[in-house]
This record gives C-alpha cells, structure tokens and sequence, in this order.
C-alpha cells in the first residue's frame, strides 16, 4: 500500500479554491453549442437555465446587467452558441458558465423559435384583421423609424417628395443588433405619447422600415416587444422590413404592410399630380353638370310659360268664375231669408199675445189671494177656538178655585208648598196663601 502521508491536506473550502482557480484559469473564455432547458426568470433580474445536447449538461448564467445587451431572450428548446467564463459553484460542487454574449445557432433553429412565436402571438389575437386600424387618406404628419444612414430614409423621402411631399419626422433607430429591439419598441410608444399640445405632434402614421438582409439581421423585426409595440399603438402603422420576399412577425401586426420602404411611401400618400388632375375632371364635371341643370330648367320654365297663357285673359277668365260664384251665394242667401222669414211668421202666429197672457195671470193671482185668504181665516178661527177651550180648562183646574171655596196653601218662606207636616220647619213662620192673600203665621212646637 503506497503511503500518501506526504501529500498535503486541504479544507473542503480549500479544495473548491483550488479546483476554482484551475478552471478559471484554463477556461476563461469558450464557446459552447447546445439547447436551452428550464430557463429561470428570478426576481433578482438574473436568468438561470441548462445549456444541453445528448452527450451531457452545464448550468448556465447570464447576470441581469448582461441582459439588455443580448440579441435574443433564452427560451425552452432553442439551439443557441454561449461564449462566456467557466467558474465553479463551492456550494453544489458543480461547474457553470457565466454567459456574456449568445446566438442561435444556425438558421433552422431561428426558423423553429421565429415558428413558435409566430404561433404564441396568433392564439392571443394579436393578429386578428378587427384589430386593423385604417390607413389615413391624406395624412400630415408622417414618423418614420429606421436608421437614419443609408438608403432607406433617402428612398422613402425621395418617394414623397415626388407624389405628395408631406412634413416628416425621423426617429433614428439602430435596426439590428444588441438593443435595437428595444430601441425600435421605444421609439413607436414615444411617438404615440405625443399630442397636439406637445412641441412635437402626434403623426397621423408611422412607417417601420429598414433594408433587406438576412433572418439574423431582420430580427429584431420579430422580437416580441416589437410587435406588441405596434399591437398597441394608436396611431397606423405601416411596416416595411427587407424585400418583397422577406417576412417578420411585425408585418402580421401591423395595421398595413408594404413590400419595400419605397412601397411604404406609395401606399402613405395619394400623387399630388394625379389628386390635382382628379380635382381639375371634377370641376369640369361639376360646371358641365350645373350648366346642363341650368339649361333644362331654363327649357322647362319657357314651356311652362307656353302654357299658362296671357295673363290677362287667366285674369278675365277668373273674374267671370267669380262673378258666377258671387250671383250664386247671394241667390242662396235670399232663398235662406226668406225661409227663416216664413218660419218667424208661423211661430208669431202660435205665439198668445202679452195682454191676455197677463189678463189671464192676474185672474189667476186675484183667485189665489181669495183662496189664500180664506184658508188663513179658517185656521185662525179654528186656532182661537181651541184656545178658548184650553183657558176654560186651565181655569178651572186651577189651584185657585180649590182656594175659594175655603182651602189654604202652607208654604215656606221660599214660597215653595208644604205638602206634609213632618216637612214643615219647626219653630219657624211660613206663609198661607188665602184666596185673597198670603198670610205669616207661626206654627207650634209639635
């Protein structure tokens, strides 16, 4: 057994320094092929994921402040070449790489990640025609994003000077490359913060539009924050990306999309030329037409006057009518009076004259006062009668009779009757009423 007494003793943490070291040091800068697994998003802002193919597997970083710099954002299953340092982790005792720049790796994988996008963003709705806003006929403002070297803006200013020359603003973007996605995203939701009491106004349009290339350099055309850039802008928008041939998910979103930038100024605004020519044939139109109009009216009116006649003869022709008219109502209403005269007269006659209607009332007033008379002295006679009738009665039921033939009447000093001797006062004068008089007198004690 070979004695290692002599080999030196390292500390876990010791060894993971060592190890770290030597990696870092004979990798420190690589480029590895493989396909992207489980990326990680974390709060931290940091990207975690596996860089795999069928022979093994590394763990990968990319660090948050790396991020903008990236051409693509990793994504599940995407082939992609990662150049970066090789450190390790003491934590996991693993290796990683912590990635600095990243690319897809050939054309087939950037068709089958432009693919899958392509499909993400049609199942959300982003590219449904209701979305579609209308191109403006004629408008005034047009901003146009691209770079503001090469031919590109040149073409499309050229296009308009030559058909309608229209007021231009020029956002000056980087079309490909680190950052031009976010570049072109910012630039199509500034020009839709402006208003028409900002310094700069709100274009009616926007044109994006850059030159032909290949699907690397049209990319940034196919970038998520693009599209949904232009999915939500107000304002129309007009994309015109590479050649006729090329095709990026922009053109799917946007509101109208033109084979070339120079198509793109062809379809923003009408030739001034042919707009004046069309206005001119209009004119004539419209004069042609309303001397026509005129002339026909004009005919008409002389035929009509044909025949309305002389005006004197309509006048004669009138006056006579209404003499007619005239000798009729007033036959009518003679007929109408003597009618009603008639009828006056035939009532007059079944009318009894006043005098003997009041002659006749009078008898009849004098007779009713007699009747009246007479049954008022009836009633006074019966009335007097039966009065008589009642006094004799009274009379004789009167108390007073009773007193003349020889009674009294005790009453107290009140004069009110005592009717038994145990009501009497004792002791005390009461007052007899005689026939002729009234009487004190003093009862006894008993």
């Amino acid at each position: 057994m070979e004695n290692n007494s002599n080999n030196p003793i390292y500390s876990v943490g010791e060894f993971s320094h060592v190890i770290k070291k030597l990696v870092e040091t004979n990798f420190s800068y690589v480029r590895i092929r493989g396909e992207i697994s489980r990326p990680s998003f974390p709060g931290s802002g940091h990207v975690y994921f596996t860089l795999k193919d069928t022979d093994g597997t590394i763990a990968a970083i990319i660090w948050k402040y790396t991020m903008p710099r990236l051409s693509i954002r990793p994504e599940e299953g995407i082939e992609v070449i990662c150049t970066g340092k090789i450190t390790t982790f003491a934590g996991q005792s693993k290796y990683q790489i912590i990635v600095d720049s990243m690319e897809v790796a050939g054309e087939g994988a950037l068709l089958k990640m432009l693919e899958d996008r392509r499909k993400k963003l049609l199942a959300e709705g982003l590219f449904k025609q209701e979305h579609k806003k209308a191109i403006p006929y004629l408008p005034q403002i047009i901003g146009v994003i691209t770079s503001p070297s090469g031919a590109v803006i040149k073409d499309i200013l050229h296009r308009l000077s030559d058909r309608f020359p229209s007021h231009v603003y020029l956002w000056p973007v980087a079309v490909q490359g680190e950052g031009s996605a976010q570049q072109i995203a910012n630039a199509i939701e500034k020009f839709n913060q402006f208003t028409d009491q900002t310094d700069i106004k709100k274009p009616d349009l926007l044109i994006v539009a850059r030159g032909g290339g290949s699907l690397e350099d049209l990319w940034s055309f196919n970038e998520e924050i693009v599209v949904r850039a232009v999915f939500n802008s107000s304002i129309p928008v007009i994309s015109a990306v590479g050649h006729e041939t090329d095709t990026t998910l922009i053109d799917f979103v946007s509101d109208l999309r033109a084979p070339t930038p120079t198509g793109a100024a062809e379809k923003s605004v009408p030739v001034r030329d042919e707009l004046i020519a069309r206005i001119d044939e209009l004119n004539l139109r419209l004069k042609t037409s309303f001397s026509n109009k005129l002339n026909n009216n004009k005919d008409r009116l002389n035929n009509l006057i044909k025949l309305l006649g002389k005006p004197d003869q309509i006048f004669d022709n009138k006056n006579q009518k209404l003499d007619f008219i005239y000798k009729d109502i007033e036959n009518l209403f003679k007929n109408i009076f003597v009618e009603q005269k008639n009828k006056i007269t035939q009532y007059a006659q079944r009318l009894i004259p006043p005098k003997v209607l009041i002659s006749n009332l009078d008898s009849k007033q004098q007779l009713l006062d007699t009747k009246f008379k007479n049954y008022l002295e009836n009633i006074l006679t019966n009335k007097e009668t039966k009065l008589n009738s009642l006094g004799q009665l009274l009379e004789a039921s009167s108390f007073n009779r009773v007193l003349d033939r020889g009674f009294v009447l005790v009453m107290d000093n009140n004069g009110k009757p005592i009717k038994l001797s145990s009501n009497a006062p004792k002791n005390e004068k009461v007052k007899i009423k005689f026939s002729d008089e009234i009487r004190s007198a003093q009862l006894d004690i008993n």
